[in-house]
């Protein structure tokens, strides 16, 4: 599951150009961390009525009251032909500079793991892509779901158990995931994202691990 990414520093004219996308709106939020739980709407690249960069909800249920959590934050990519069937062609892209993830560590004479906080970036690169599916709701409101894939070889060791990450892309896997590629084609282990994983608690780690 990814619930945690950051934008902050993402240039809006930089992704307009890398994708040929209009911007249709102003002040465009950024933060470096975006919590998908308090149901942020965060600037998306879509595609309706011609390519755009607008904003959208991240949570693509509709009917959630306010003041509850998102829901249908993740969508699983294998699903796409089934049970995202209404939506696997609403594709939009979420350009993010970060996302974060808790490795669990076992901690010695304790049943409760250590979690400790990670951020995966793009290596060589300030900004990526997280693939993700889209309805407009009957309030014309944007929301989105974003598509997971099962971890790489990074994501298995960071997320431990947790076999799924989010389907990242660069600008030209963006393009033609936009472009309404086969999902099959931006899935791991056919396509690999060069991610980097850093580690924002050293400290936590005990030391009979080494």
């Amino acid at each position: 599951m990814c619930n945690r990414v950051d934008n902050y520093g993402l240039s809006i004219s930089e992704v307009s150009e890398e994708l040929q996308a209009e911007i249709v709106e102003n002040n465009y939020y950024y933060s470096d961390e975006i919590n998908a739980f308090q149901r942020p709407a965060i600037p998306v690249v879509l595609e309706h009525e011609g390519r755009k960069i607008t904003h959208a909800t991240w949570g693509i249920n509709k009917d959630i009251p306010k003041d509850k959590p998102a829901k249908g934050i993740n969508l699983t990519a294998e699903k796409s032909h089934t049970f995202y069937k209404k939506v696997e062609n609403n594709r939009c892209i979420v350009p993010v500079t970060g996302f974060y993830d808790w490795m669990h560590v076992l901690n010695p004479g304790k049943k409760t793991p250590i979690k400790i906080k990670h951020r995966m970036h793009w290596k060589n690169s300030d900004h990526f892509y997280i693939a993700a599916f889209y309805d407009i709701w009957d309030n014309k409101e944007i929301g989105f779901g974003l598509v997971t894939t099962i971890s790489n070889s990074l994501m298995s060791v960071v997320h431990n158990s947790k076999l799924r990450m989010p389907l990242c892309l660069d600008a030209r896997m963006a393009d033609k995931f936009l472009n309404d590629e086969p999902i099959e084609e931006f899935t791991f282990p056919t396509f690999d994202p060069k991610l980097v994983a850093v580690n924002l608690e050293p400290n936590k780690i005990p030391q009979t691990l080494f």
